[in-house]
């Protein structure tokens, strides 16, 4: 047949990065014809997505014979494999980190280590790499740090930067306790997930949605608790003192509603908060974070005019108002942030009034 007749003309192989031309007509003459690809697994040419000759990659076969090492960020401990840091198989530093016998590596690094080696694989360095690879499963389940739910997951849909610039050691386990220890150790319920994952890394991010639709937009929201309101505000029109230093953030200001009604309503009323945001104002209108190319534009522009139309305490009337007409002496500063509001519901709540 044609096919059979063209298996065997001459031929291009790759070796490393140089191609070769074949002269030997594919395979022996008789032996049927050659695999299509030339670079079929099983046959002599074949070729790994990682060219075979790469010295500064990790994890090939003429780079990294497998050793016992000490994985000195992630295990603190002897672990066995390629996937080593490739300054460790340098000049002067092998004999130092590479072990062909397990004891050996104990006894220099962990030698009060009771539970040294550990048999399990360390995580891989530049664990983004791993799509490159010739590997059976390209990608690694890792137990990561999910810093929303103050817990750890598993699977392959760990944030992108955690598996690059050597962040992998610090963010990324192979085992789920050594996860939680580090991160989360009074979390009782550590890690939320334990099932692995086979489909691709976004998929639990975005379900059902066909490939032709919108990706849907992201809110970068801002939220902050209003105690006499028993809510969360969403909008920038916090107190200064709430930003006035970084623990006040961290204890203010939240990116997520739920964040900020379980952090201040939990043994109030948090189903109350969840159901009853107050919708504040945005110094700035927020962009959606996966939509970089947002116009940043200033929501209030003239401060003497958005303070005429905020909300005010009516001390007479026992009731609140936004008529414009509010006495002079509340615009003056020091007596705005208490007594001017965005909203109707903080103002009745600040005041007992409605």
């Amino acid at each position: 047949s044609t096919c059979v007749a063209e298996s065997k003309y001459l031929y291009i192989r790759t070796v490393g990065d140089t191609l070769h031309l074949r002269e030997d007509g594919g395979h022996p003459v008789g032996s049927g014809p050659y695999p299509w690809p030339i670079h079929f697994p099983g046959t002599e040419n074949h070729r790994p997505f990682a060219p075979p000759d790469a010295r500064e990659h990790w994890m090939t076969e003429s780079s990294h014979r497998a050793h016992w090492f000490p994985d000195l960020i992630n295990k603190l401990n002897c672990v066995r494999g390629r996937n080593y840091e490739n300054w460790m198989q340098t000049e002067g530093f092998e004999e130092h980190y590479l072990f062909d016998d397990a004891k050996d590596c104990c006894e220099k690094w962990y030698p009060y280590h009771k539970s040294c080696p550990d048999y399990q694989q360390a995580v891989n360095p530049e664990a983004e790499d791993e799509p490159w690879h010739s590997r059976p499963s390209p990608m690694d389940n890792y137990y990561f740090p999910d810093f929303s739910r103050n817990n750890c997951g598993h699977g392959w849909d760990y944030p992108a930067w955690m598996g690059s610039s050597a962040y992998e050691k610090h963010y990324l386990f192979r085992k789920g306790n050594e996860c939680c220890s580090k991160f989360f150790p009074t979390v009782g319920n550590c890690p939320y997930e334990d099932a692995t994952q086979s489909d691709y890394q976004w998929t639990s991010y975005q379900q059902n949605k066909y490939n032709l639709d919108d990706m849907p937009i992201i809110y970068n929201h801002t939220y902050y608790p209003d105690l006499q309101s028993g809510t969360c505000v969403n909008g920038t029109d916090y107190p200064a003192w709430m930003a006035s230093d970084t623990d006040f953030k961290r204890l203010y200001l939240f990116k997520k509603l739920d964040g900020c009604c379980k952090e201040w309503f939990t043994e109030y009323d948090l189903d109350g908060c969840m159901n009853n945001v107050i919708q504040g104002t945005y110094a700035v209108e927020p962009c959606p974070t996966n939509r970089p190319d947002c116009n940043h534009s200033s929501s209030i522009t003239n401060i003497t005019e958005h303070r005429l139309g905020m909300w005010y305490p009516n001390i007479d009337g026992h009731n609140c108002k936004n008529d414009g007409n509010a006495p002079s002496w509340m615009h003056a500063d020091g007596y705005v942030e208490w007594y001017l509001f965005n909203t109707r519901q903080q103002c009745c709540a600040a005041f007992g009034f409605c």
